[in-house]
């Protein structure tokens, strides 16, 4: 297929099933979205609202308004995404932003705050904290609202102090005492590139939030690489070699979804051809390494030497989930590789980008998708089957698979 073709399947994908599943979903009376939903996709289960993906869906909402007010998408009337957007925004900046500017990691629909019962606290996640700066800072883009960015400014703050004290939580996922792990580095890497494009857009300064992400891409690329075109999860403080299962394991899905991070602010803010080489070995080996040559589609964890986890017992609640589920297979991993794949395509012009694309939308279109909702099932077993689990939150997310849609629609679009 030549890129017109592609941004067509994807923008009917999003205009047909993606958006009008999730507009029935929109609380049109206290503000963002309704996503504790059943893993089938047919069934509300609670009001609650996690800061995960509320930030999350404003950041959709304001991608949905920018891409229809160019003439890509035509999903819901311009009143209608204003709303929406600004029902999102109130009620992150009414209910989950408390204090210092910190979130709130789970609200009831209403917006009062509730303690995670596993932590007993409010703020129970930086990664909520980073979704919301996500989303804030596109509404505040595309609405070029600039008497709302000191609120912006002031979580991104916030944000950055917890960070570098190491004050904070990673609910779910707690990080083990002693370790480095991928997933901070990588999430400020992609929240503080969108913090970016919101004060390109009022004509602020940037230099110095662009040396700080990039101090983190650079942790990624040395202190987490192993060399031999892994990045692992969690790094033990001081160790010589990863030994046990947490040490040992890699997660393919983030990973691939991290390089594309990884280009795309290199392209914009140079390093790209410094890096190109690394970064395409880490994404060609990962791929390799991940895929499941039997039944299809990619490992949620596998061993840096391939195949299960294994190694020393660490203990604890993350080693367990990577040993029980290391074969399953994640709805939002398959929708990164399609636009990844497309991207280094893009990036590089080798063709055998183009043959990993259409090897992943083969799964993943075969495997994931509802046509009975219009939205991808979740989490299947290796086989193929529904597994009905959390993963992560109790929610359903619109965030990745429309993202990832979103961003094949702009890197296909001629104009560009």
């Amino acid at each position: 297929m030549n890129d017109s073709q592609i941004g067509k399947l994807y923008r009917e994908q999003l205009e047909t099933d993606f958006l009008p599943y999730w507009f029935r979903y929109i609380d049109h009376e206290h503000g963002g979205i309704l996503n504790c939903i059943n893993n089938y996709g047919d069934q509300l289960l609670a009001g609650d609202k996690f800061t995960w993906s509320q930030g999350r869906w404003l950041w959709v909402l304001g991608k949905v308004y920018e891409l229809q007010r160019k003439g890509l998408l035509c999903a819901a009337s311009t009143e209608k995404l204003e709303a929406w957007m600004e029902g999102t925004w109130n009620f992150l900046v009414s209910h989950s932003i408390y204090d210092d500017s910190v979130c709130c990691f789970v609200l009831s629909r209403e917006g009062e705050k509730k303690k995670d019962a596993a932590t007993g606290r409010y703020d129970a996640s930086i990664y909520a904290d980073c979704f919301a700066l996500i989303g804030m800072s596109m509404y505040v883009k595309v609405m070029g609202c600039q008497e709302k960015y000191p609120v912006v400014e002031a979580l991104y703050r916030s944000i950055r102090a917890r960070v570098e004290r190491n004050d904070y939580l990673t609910q779910p996922y707690p990080i083990p005492e002693g370790f480095y792990t991928h997933g901070i580095p990588m999430i400020l890497l992609n929240s503080v590139h969108e913090y970016i494009r919101m004060k390109q857009s009022l004509g602020l300064a940037v230099q110095e939030d662009v040396a700080y992400a990039r101090s983190k891409l650079e942790f990624i690329l040395t202190e987490l690489y192993d060399g031999n075109g892994h990045i692992f999860e969690y790094k033990k403080i001081g160790a010589d070699a990863p030994l046990t299962v947490l040490e040992r394991h890699l997660k393919p899905g983030h990973t691939l979804e991290d390089a594309w991070f990884w280009v795309e602010f290199l392209e914009e803010f140079g390093g790209l051809q410094e890096h190109l080489p690394k970064i395409e070995k880490i994404v060609r080996d990962t791929f390799a390494i991940g895929w499941d040559e039997e039944k299809g589609g990619i490992f949620c964890f596998v061993d840096y030497q391939g195949g299960k986890p294994r190694g020393e017992r660490f203990g604890g609640a993350q080693e367990q989930l990577i040993l029980d589920t290391w074969d399953t297979k994640l709805w939002w991993v398959h929708s990164e590789l399609l636009y990844l794949f497309l991207k280094m395509y893009k990036v590089t012009g080798n063709e055998a980008y183009l043959d990993d694309y259409q090897k992943s939308a083969d799964y993943a279109f075969a495997v994931f998708p509802n046509r009975e909702t219009g939205e991808w099932i979740q989490i299947r077993r290796r086989d193929g089957t529904p597994e009905d689990k959390v993963v992560a939150l109790p929610v359903k997310d619109p965030f990745h698979i429309v993202r990832n849609f979103i961003k094949i629609i702009e890197l296909t679009d001629a104009r560009t």
